[in-house]
């Protein structure tokens, strides 16, 4: 493995564990953790189109804005895409967000399509429109590749619908309605 590839994997799980910081520091901010489900099609700009899901964690933590995402997707023909990587979310105003990312992580191509190498590099970008309660729904755009690693790299470009609900908002709810006091007992 490439001594820069080592290094930036050590940079972003040192950040990823790394103590939380204290709140006086202006450049550590919290954002909402969210849980984002999505599906849409590989292939875009070729004949054969393959048909993808994926489920996304985004956790709250974020140092100079930049925040850490954990993906794993599965295809129509039980392809299997397991990644980790760095994003940005950029609020664009009127509850819109621009949030470009980029990782790596292992892609199994079973029976269908054929990246080339196991390692595979996605680069990105979602536009999401808030929605109430701080859920999202948008439009995300990806390239994969393996980066070279292999004589053969063909890449592809994703297209998908992606919906992010935040965790705290899940979890706030289920707590208060257990912590609501239960009706006297009737005698």
């Amino acid at each position: 493995m490439d001594r820069r590839c080592v290094f930036s994997l050590l940079l972003l799980l040192g950040g990823w564990f790394a103590p939380a910081a204290p709140a006086a520091h202006s450049w550590f901010t919290n954002a909402t953790p969210l849980f984002v489900a999505g599906s849409g099609a590989a292939e875009i700009f070729d004949a054969h189109r393959e048909i993808y899901w994926t489920l996304e964690y985004r956790p709250a933590f974020r140092w100079y804005h930049v925040g850490p995402w954990f993906s794993i997707g599965t295809g129509r023909h039980d392809e299997f895409y397991a990644a980790l990587g760095i994003l940005v979310d950029i609020e664009l105003g009127r509850n819109w967000v621009l949030t470009p990312g980029f990782g790596g992580g292992y892609y199994s191509a079973a029976r269908g399509l054929d990246l080339g190498f196991d390692a595979q590099f996605r680069s990105g970008f979602e536009l999401s429109k808030r929605l109430p309660h701080g859920q999202r729904l948008g439009i995300a755009f990806s390239h994969l590749s393996n980066g070279s690693l292999s004589r053969r790299n063909p890449g592809t470009e994703t297209l998908g619908i992606n919906y992010g609900i935040p965790l705290d908002r899940v979890f706030r709810w289920r707590r208060a309605r257990s912590a609501s006091p239960s009706p006297p007992p009737v005698e």
